[in-house]
């Protein structure tokens, strides 16, 4: 596929609709922040990404593209995959805030302040992947204010939802929802949600990132 023949055809009513969707979207029922890249400004004033700034973004790159969204910041953005390492891939803007990804599931931010700096994932990614149901160790590190790494254990439960359909940007697919509900005695308890496809790539998500960061909702535009 051409995409620079094809994403024209799309229209910006289509992306519109799309943005529309994020809003309804349990993964995207929240404003968000971070990251637009500086040569794609297009924001409306309440922070929100427009279908032209998705329209330039996609045409301009055959890479892998997402969205990104954080609530308690209040913004959106567009990330362009920048670095791939194994499983692992970095997204990132000009302005050197980046987060990276293992199959969807994000494992670490910088440049965001209060950044998740490691996961110990393994466990939690294979059942996500696997869409299968079961109990597991989930660990994250998150980067304070002050600069102190701080450890964090949880026991997550994981189970299969409904089956659905995703259709967003140039992906479109079948998926499955997955839910891991996760506690700890050092932290907040949280709930995450995946979409994960046939494949066991991660299409979009909402995941607890710490508290600094909150919940942060991810959405392939692009693959």
């Amino acid at each position: 596929m051409n995409l620079r023949t094809t994403l024209p055809r799309i229209g910006l009513l289509a992306l519109a609709s799309v943005l529309t969707g994020c809003s309804n979207d349990p993964y995207f029922e929240f404003p968000v922040q971070s990251i637009v890249p500086t040569s794609l400004r297009q924001q409306e004033a309440n922070g929100e990404i427009t279908p032209q700034a998705i329209v330039q973004t996609l045409s301009a790159t055959d890479l892998p593209v997402a969205f990104l969204g954080v609530p308690d910041r209040g913004s959106q953005a567009l990330l362009i995959r920048i670095e791939q390492n194994g499983p692992y891939e970095t997204f990132a803007n000009p302005d050197r805030q980046s987060v990276t990804m293992r199959h969807g599931m994000i494992t670490g931010t910088r440049g965001l302040s209060g950044d998740l700096m490691s996961t110990e994932e393994e466990a939690l990614l294979d059942l996500i992947r696997a869409r299968r149901a079961g109990q597991v160790s989930y660990i994250q590190r998150y980067l304070t204010p002050e600069d102190v790494t701080e450890v964090v254990t949880y026991r997550c439960g994981v189970e299969p939802d409904a089956t659905v359909d995703v259709s967003i940007g140039l992906v479109q697919d079948r998926a499955t929802e997955m839910v891991a509900a996760c506690e700890s005695p050092d932290g907040p308890p949280f709930v995450d949600y995946y979409k994960v496809s046939g494949s066991g790539e991660i299409l979009a998500s909402r995941q607890w990132l710490g508290e600094n960061l909150g919940y942060v909702a991810m959405q392939m535009l692009q693959r």
